[in-house]
């Protein structure tokens, strides 16, 4: 059979990929839930770096560890254009033990910068089986703003977005929507309501939670913590653009530390701002 891939050419090549990368990975089909947030740094010349945090299952049940690494390694852009490539890269993880991770990517979305199409956004699919979780684990990837600098005031205004609730099946699983207003100094405030199982098989009842004093922390790479009365998260910024000096987060990604106490699920999202 003759590959099509000549017809989806439009001439990316390593130097498509360079600048920083928010990076976001969920499990599919596990024994249990894992979710991760990071980033990756292509210098356009076949050379890639970052750090992760993923969720991943303790020993107990129930029990959730918070696994930090660090990346190193090459990737290609295959030469036919497509945007097809690969990546090969050791990862350490903080207790130094190591392991050689592989994925397939796609550019997804790319802007002509000079005369170059940078990509703006790539997903990469893990070779292999995540041995912590049992699970296959698709990553998407999109590429920070050059110039500016994330800080607490990055996060300014009121977002919003829905919690998705990861394992399990009806009727122990539940759904969210939630809005969280940041100050830009550290501190937020949030509403969420949650729909969780009732006392009958059928029956559902929708909860609110307030947080009338939370905290957050932003590092200098996009990453950072969420801290409420109801439970910590780890964030990872996904879109932004630069206004007099600060990258101001227009979407972020975010894992809760814990499963959910009523159902035992783990909680990821996208949450956007509502006025950017």
């Amino acid at each position: 059979m003759t590959s099509m891939l000549s017809t989806i050419s439009e001439q990316f090549t390593n130097a498509s990929l360079a600048g920083t990368y928010g990076l976001v990975g969920i499990g599919r089909g596990g024994q249990a839930q894992t979710a991760s947030i990071g980033v990756l740094t292509f210098d356009g010349n076949g050379n890639v770096s970052g750090t992760a945090i993923a969720n991943a299952p303790g020993t107990d049940f129930n029990a959730r560890l918070l696994v930090k690494s660090s990346f190193q390694g090459t990737y290609t852009v295959d030469q036919d254009g497509s945007g097809y490539g690969s990546t090969k890269m050791i990862s350490t993880m903080s207790d130094g033990s190591s392991s050689e991770r592989q994925t397939i990517f796609l550019i997804t979305k790319a802007e002509l910068v000079g005369n170059v199409k940078i990509a703006q956004e790539l997903s990469l699919m893990q070779n292999t089986v995540d041995p912590a979780s049992g699970s296959l684990i698709m990553y998407s990837a999109t590429r920070h703003p050059d110039g500016g600098k994330f800080s607490l005031a990055s996060f300014q205004g009121i977002y919003g977005g829905p919690g998705i609730a990861r394992g399990n099946q009806t009727p122990a699983i539940a759904i969210g929507v939630g809005a969280v207003n940041f100050n830009g100094n550290g501190g937020f405030t949030a509403v969420d309501i949650q729909n969780l199982p009732a006392n009958l098989f059928s029956e559902r009842r929708s909860v609110t939670f307030d947080t009338p004093e939370g905290r957050y922390t932003v590092e200098e790479d996009g990453t950072g913590t969420i801290i409420g009365q109801n439970g910590q998260a780890v964030l990872v910024v996904t879109k932004a653009h630069v206004v007099d000096g600060i990258k101001v987060c227009l979407e972020y990604f975010f894992v809760t530390n814990d499963l959910l106490p009523p159902t035992g699920n783990l909680v990821t999202t996208f949450v956007t701002k509502r006025l950017p």
